[in-house]
């Protein structure tokens, strides 16, 4: 039996969130070609001056922060009390340090250092939506050896989260060459992962116990409406599927359950960045508590309700937080 020192450890990449207001009568799409609410592209180097340009032209900064998908659910688990990890990659930058800092207390002693650091533009409309540009610096960068791989197995949980090459999901594939029996393997491929199909994630899927997906992932996931995609996911062998539907909840699927989450109400969105990855810490919370699925659907309901009333990770969970809602 493997001594677990972690609770959970995040593999994904690590940007600096910047976050634009779009100015009133403004779209995502002035701001780049093919951007909605709710969707992301990976910026390359070329247009990155051009779309700065038209950011500052139709929209203002409203602050900037430490993101990233893994990063996000980490730091809030961090936050609720339990032991987190990370394996990733900052520039050896000014961002590199803000990214560093933004981990609060999760282990960074397998954050790897160097060039660039990645950044992701956050541009958010006048309902809170978000749209965001990528451009990923280091984070492809990252390489893994022997020392990764026993910190991989310290972990109760590892939480895969895309990068924007798929010569970086072949890395995150190559773990599973070890025995990783020990340590459950959750999975959030994001809008970047999904669009490569459900053939390219085999070797992820097959190996998942808790998949998270909004329903549009789903369907670029495997070109099906969500519950025929969900069957063809649990056939890969992912135990577990949690189809995040925003505004209509989410559904918790397995091959014996079929339960839905009703959205917790908020008196006001603010910012719906990084909703999804609190989502998935709250989940992920319920299971290392002993909790139901049900009532881990609840607690992960809970969780992105309060993150969405603040810029950033402001307001995400904390043990206070988590306590609470264990007594009632």
């Amino acid at each position: 039996m493997y001594e677990h020192k972690f609770d959970f450890i995040g593999f994904g990449a690590l940007n600096v969130d910047i976050f634009y207001s779009l100015l009133l009568d403004r779209k995502s799409v002035d701001i780049m070609p093919d951007l909605y609410p709710g969707g992301e592209l990976v910026g390359i180097e070329q247009v990155r001056n051009l779309v700065l340009e038209n950011v500052e032209k139709y929209a203002e900064i409203i602050g900037r922060s430490g993101g990233g998908q893994a990063a996000n659910t980490a730091v809030a688990l961090s936050r609720m009390g339990f032991r987190c990890g990370f394996i990733g990659k900052v520039g050896s930058d000014s961002l590199g340090e803000i990214l560093l800092e933004s981990l609060e207390n999760v282990d960074k002693s397998h954050v790897q250092k160097d060039d660039d650091s990645g950044v992701c533009l956050c541009i958010l409309d006048q309902n809170g939506e978000r749209a965001n540009v990528v451009f990923p610096g280091c984070n492809d960068e990252i390489s893994i050896n022997e020392s990764d791989i026993d910190y991989v197995k310290s972990g109760k949980f590892l939480h895969l989260t895309s990068f924007c090459s798929e010569n970086m999901l072949r890395l995150q594939e190559q773990l599973f060459e070890y025995d990783l029996s020990e340590t459950k393997i959750t999975f959030d491929p994001g809008e970047i992962y999904s669009r490569y199909g459900i053939k390219n994630l085999y070797g992820i899927l097959k190996h998942t116990k808790i998949l998270f997906a909004t329903t549009e992932e789903l369907k670029l996931l495997t070109g099906r409406e969500p519950l025929e995609a969900v069957k063809e996911i649990i056939n890969c062998g992912t135990e577990i599927v949690v189809c995040k539907m925003s505004e209509f909840g989410s559904m918790i699927i397995t091959n014996e359950i079929n339960v839905t989450i009703p959205i917790t109400p908020v008196e006001k969105v603010v910012d719906k960045t990084g909703a999804g990855d609190v989502y998935a810490a709250g989940f992920i919370a319920g299971v290392l508590s002993g909790l139901s699925l049900e009532s881990c659907g609840k607690l992960a309901s809970n969780t992105s309700a309060l993150s969405i009333t603040a810029y950033g990770r402001e307001k995400y969970p904390d043990k206070k937080f988590l306590k609470c809602f264990l007594s009632l």
